[in-house]
């Protein structure tokens, strides 16, 4: 038998369906990426927040260390500022993490489309391969010509109609003879 390679047959119900499923899990990815997105925004929002408040602490403690105080504290407000500026690169590198993730996720997202657009046009083609060749027999009939249905493919869907199908051509093909 030969194999066809023509995977969208019946475009209308294979496109159909295909960006149904598609449209239902790209709406609910879209739900969850808003929501991380939106949490994420909201945290980057309070972390630059915090990196404000922090700089104004330790321009005060910079600032009051240039008075005139024993080298110890000015020491230790050095190790703050010190920390102070670690702490705000991390921070920072955080934030860009989060942004980064979004991406990441966003591209998953988009390669996951694509995945299943292709998965889904050869599933449905197991479904429309079928129906278009009843379809082709059905025609035949109609046009007085009894065919000879040929076997469907082995993982194609419907094979139980098919065959059903199938029955009814040999009932109007013995039919047709006795007459």
């Amino acid at each position: 038998m030969k194999q066809r390679k023509q995977y969208i047959i019946n475009k209308k119900f294979q496109l159909k369906t295909t960006f149904s499923v598609i449209a239902i899990v790209f709406v609910v990815v879209a739900i969850i990426i808003a929501a991380i997105g939106v949490n994420a925004a909201a945290n980057n929002k309070r972390l630059i927040h915090i990196i404000q408040i922090q700089d104004n602490i330790v321009e005060a403690l910079i600032a009051y260390s240039q008075s005139p105080h024993d080298t110890d504290q000015k020491l230790a407000i050095q190790n703050i500022a010190n920390d102070h500026v670690n702490n705000i690169n991390t921070i920072k590198k955080i934030i860009e993490l989060n942004n980064i993730l979004l991406i990441i996720i966003i591209a998953f997202v988009i390669l996951q489309g694509i995945i299943l657009y292709f998965v889904l046009i050869r599933k449905t083609h197991k479904i429309a391969g079928p129906i278009y060749v009843m379809s082709n027999y059905f025609n035949d009939i109609i046009k007085g010509n009894i065919p000879n249905p040929r076997p469907l493919r082995k993982n194609d869907e419907l094979q139980d109609f098919y065959e059903l199908f199938v029955k009814m051509v040999d009932a109007i093909r013995s039919r047709q003879e006795g007459k």
